[in-house]
């Protein structure tokens, strides 16, 4: 079973601790000088959360296919697999759904149900049949989210008033997302190239294209991003630039002494 909290970015482990240190302190005093005002704000919070989590269950169910073992089994297989190496007592319902030609995917969740929604736009660019890894780093990495707690309502909610203070909650989201790139590389051990291949396809849109693009040339880019501009593109930014996702899982992959299959099959 794979450790999620070992493969914290270490940007992670240090903003979410600023975060919920002072999302505390501000509900502290908050409770502290309006302790009934809060209680009653929650309570319709809740109610809320409920009846937007039972909308969007029945727009799902009615809308997108579920993946199980009687629908799309082989990708249900890597789901499971990855849902069970993540240590998830219940893997999330997992939905494809026609996002209309956009290339993402998401992971959701209402009060305490999880969902991972897979835009069937990206699963026709990453699928391969005889190597389904391409698809294994975008699913882990979704599913990487539920188990490093990225969408916990309660923890959320604890870390929301510091959300607020300027270039720290996209600092963190930024964090969230380099230790799902982790978490998700380490679900593909053995494949670098598929991972970073992965990455690459987000960024390209381009099934086509996606055999003829150099990694090197394209991680080449970020040296010619101005570095002025560049910083401030980043930290207005909720994910880091594609270029450093990719850097950043070469590094990972670099550190754990992963080897690209070709190169172990030498």
């Amino acid at each position: 079973m794979i450790s999620v909290n070992e493969l914290r970015h270490p940007k992670e482990k240090l903003y979410r601790l600023i975060c919920m240190v002072v999302g505390g302190l501000i509900w502290v005093g908050l409770l502290l000088g309006t302790v009934f005002s809060i209680l009653f704000m929650l309570l319709p919070l809740a109610l809320i959360l409920w009846i937007a989590g039972r909308f969007f269950r029945a727009t799902l169910f009615g809308n997108s296919v579920m993946v199980n073992e009687q629908q799309y089994a082989e990708l249900n297989a890597i789901v499971q697999d990855v849902g069970q190496k993540l240590g998830l007592s219940r893997v999330p319902d997992t939905f494809v759904v026609n996002a209309g030609g956009l290339t993402n995917a998401l992971a959701v969740k209402f009060l305490s149900t999880q969902y991972v929604l897979l835009f069937s736009s990206l699963v026709d660019l990453l699928w391969e049949d005889k190597n389904t890894d391409r698809v294994r780093m975008i699913v882990a990495h979704e599913l990487a989210h539920h188990a490093a707690g990225h969408v916990n309502f309660w923890v959320g909610l604890l870390m929301k008033p510091a959300m607020f203070i300027p270039f720290l909650g996209a600092a963190y989201n930024r964090s969230c997302e380099l230790t799902a790139d982790r978490i998700a590389a380490a679900c593909v051990p053995v494949n670098r190239d598929a991972a970073v291949t992965a990455m690459i396809t987000l960024a390209s849109g381009s099934q086509v294209l996606t055999p003829h693009t150099s990694v090197e040339a394209f991680k080449r880019q970020e040296q010619q991003i101005p570095m002025v501009f560049g910083f401030l593109q980043e930290i207005l930014s909720s994910h880091p630039r594609m270029t450093k996702r990719i850097l950043a899982i070469e590094k990972f992959y670099d550190t754990r002494s992963v080897q690209p299959v070709a190169a172990q099959a030498a």
